[in-house]
């Protein structure tokens, strides 16, 4: 079945709300790990059900599950760290606005992809009005910056990997499943060895909100990932990157932060760019 792109495009929009979101909840949670990992916990447990009603992937398919997983580790890692070191509106933004220049040079390298000149212009466009967010924090803390970069190429990394090995098999599903549990299963080993009483009592006292949150960032991920089998990848990963628009609009009314003219500015650039990515 041939699926319209600008269906696609509107489900990777709602995949970057979903992202957007969930990372404000692990931002302003009071353990940024444990959170994370109640998170993942979710999806290791929707990732097993889903392979338990799909074939497994082809043999083809394991490096990039495995180095897919490795890299979903590092942004974990990173992604609480630079939360400690930034604020929201702050780290978000260098780590989802590397990613579409990343993505794209990868893609072109590695995919054998190419994008047609309005495509193209859609993902500078988005990369640069992401950037621009940035402007208005030139005092902040430099470790906190090149973690938030470290972030970004993680996430370059487990969204290429995870874009090539969604195309080796015949049921993208199914990939998506078994990425899910093994990045779920290694987070969720860690706060076990590391601190499973604290893990478990947070678990208890945050059970709402961890298991709202997982389902979020589960659904969001498989949308984006599934996306990157019928779309070029680089399209893709730079109209989830919008999800930077949807955590202004929470630092704004759900942290009560100002939005200044740069901010609106940025976001009319990262609009344009998305409209001529659903445009090409």
């Amino acid at each position: 079945m041939v699926v319209p792109e600008a269906l696609v495009y509107g489900l990777v929009l709602l995949s970057a709300l979903a992202h957007a979101a969930w990372n404000a909840v692990v931002k302003h949670s009071t353990d940024a790990f444990l959170q994370l990992a109640m998170i993942r916990s979710v999806g290791l447990l929707t990732g097993l059900l889903l392979a338990s009603q799909l074939p497994l992937p082809e043999a083809e398919s394991l490096g990039f599950l495995l180095g897919g997983a490795c890299c979903q580790y590092a942004y974990f890692f990173l992604l609480t760290r630079s939360y400690r070191a930034l604020d929201y509106s702050t780290a978000y933004p260098i780590a989802r606005g590397v990613t579409p220049l990343l993505v794209t040079g990868a893609a072109l390298f590695f995919l054998d992809e190419s994008l047609r000149p309005l495509q193209l212009t859609g993902v500078l466009l988005v990369s640069c009005g992401i950037l621009a967010l940035l402007l208005k924090d030139r005092r902040v803390s430099g470790t906190g910056i090149l973690l938030s970069l470290a972030t970004g190429i993680a996430i370059a990394g487990y969204t290429t990997l995870g874009a090539a090995g969604v195309r080796t098999v015949s049921h993208p599903l199914s990939f998506v499943a078994w990425l899910e549990i093994l990045s779920g299963a290694g987070i969720l080993l860690s706060v076990l060895l590391t601190q499973p009483v604290q893990g478990f009592a947070f678990a208890r006292a945050n059970i709402l909100r961890g298991s709202t949150s997982g389902v979020i960032a589960s659904g969001g991920f498989a949308v984006a990932l599934w996306a990157t089998s019928v779309m070029p990848v680089a399209a893709v990963a730079a109209t989830r990157e919008s999800s930077i628009l949807f955590a202004s609009v929470i630092s704004v009314c759900v942290l009560k932060e100002r939005l200044s003219v740069r901010r609106w500015i940025a976001a009319l650039i990262i609009f344009t760019g998305i409209g001529a990515l659903a445009l090409a």
